[in-house]
């Protein structure tokens, strides 16, 4: 079945509406318009209802920082659910049963419950009714659609997240899908009172002195292939040990060498602890807006991942010197 909107966002919300118990939750690793979104939702219907955030796997301390005062469930594997059952559960920011694996079962016993808002442009069953809008600049603007639906008031507290989430979804307003519809957006919530660079200083202006060992050396291992458009740098586990690094340090890091002419495409590789490789992937826009690109989003498909047009991701089995091949193999193939 076509990954495409089954409901409308009126459908949803009805649904909503007929809930008493809800939980909100979003892909594993949770970035700013992940969080963003459940939080914008949870802290919108709480008056109303009863709302759980369940954040899936680890979260970037500054990115965790948004969630102020609002309780978070952290769901790390299938033993930390939560013993509730809830009238209905929100899945915000992915459709991919991939980025859902600690609650993949528990989802799937209650699918009939599970309803999905989602701005990829790939996913699977996750949610039978969902409403899918590939041209948001992040998942936060279908959120607020979906509480104007609702017709709730936008406090500021609701405002901070859906903002962050949109912010950072959009490399604070100068990638490519930073659109004139995201703009109209990004007004109305800093009309509340929201202050955005406060915000851009919390969340990327708190690394620890560890980023800085980290990046010299994913710069230090770059190698330029694909006729030199293409930088792919690689951090060991080792690279981690020795520095001290976490992976929360390394939030952003991929884009590095995009700052260089030519370049039009940045990977890092990261040597997971359990075995295999996690790639990220970033691509600069066209120079002209016809122009041609390199669709980060197609080559993270080819090694079964996903994401967007110009930030993707993928998990590669094997060693890093294999990862790193056949990242450049299937560059040829783009």
């Amino acid at each position: 079945m076509p990954y495409q909107s089954t409901a409308s966002l009126k459908q949803l919300a009805d649904r909503i509406m007929s809930a008493k118990t809800i939980v909100c939750t979003s892909h594993e690793k949770p970035d700013g318009d992940a969080i963003g979104s459940v939080l914008g939702v949870v802290r919108s219907l709480r008056d109303s209802h009863a709302m759980h955030a369940w954040m899936l796997g680890s979260i970037p301390p500054p990115i965790e920082a948004l969630a102020r005062d609002t309780a978070l469930t952290r769901v790390r594997a299938s033993e930390d659910i939560p013993d509730l059952e809830p009238d209905l559960i929100l899945v915000l920011d992915t459709g991919a049963w991939g980025q859902l694996r600690p609650l993949e079962q528990w989802l799937r016993d209650r699918s009939d419950r599970v309803i999905g808002i989602d701005h990829h442009a790939s996913g699977d069953d996750v949610a039978a009714a969902r409403f899918v809008d590939a041209s948001a600049a992040s998942c936060t603007m279908l959120a607020l659609q979906l509480l104007d639906c609702l017709d709730r008031p936008l406090t500021l507290d609701v405002a901070e997240p859906l903002f962050a989430g949109l912010a950072t979804d959009t490399g604070w307003f100068r990638q490519a899908n930073a659109d004139a519809a995201s703009f109209a957006v990004a007004a109305r919530l800093l009309a509340t009172g929201v202050d955005k660079d406060g915000l851009h200083r919390m969340i990327e202006e708190t690394a620890r002195r560890a980023r800085l060992a980290l990046q010299a050396r994913a710069l230090a291992s770059i190698e330029w292939v694909h006729e030199g458009q293409v930088a792919i740098m690689r951090l060991t586990r080792g690279d981690f040990d020795e520095t001290d690094g976490r992976r929360s340090d390394v939030t952003g890091m991929v884009n590095a060498p995009l700052v260089v002419d030519g370049s039009e495409m940045a990977v890092l590789l990261i040597e997971e602890k359990e075995g295999g490789v996690k790639a990220s992937f970033r691509s600069k826009p066209p120079a002209t807006p016809d122009g041609e690109f390199l669709d980060a989003r197609n080559m993270a498909r080819s090694l079964g991942g996903g994401g967007h047009v110009h930030a993707a991701g993928a998990r590669i089995e094997g060693t890093m010197d294999e990862a790193a091949a056949i990242v450049a193999a299937a560059l040829e193939s783009l």
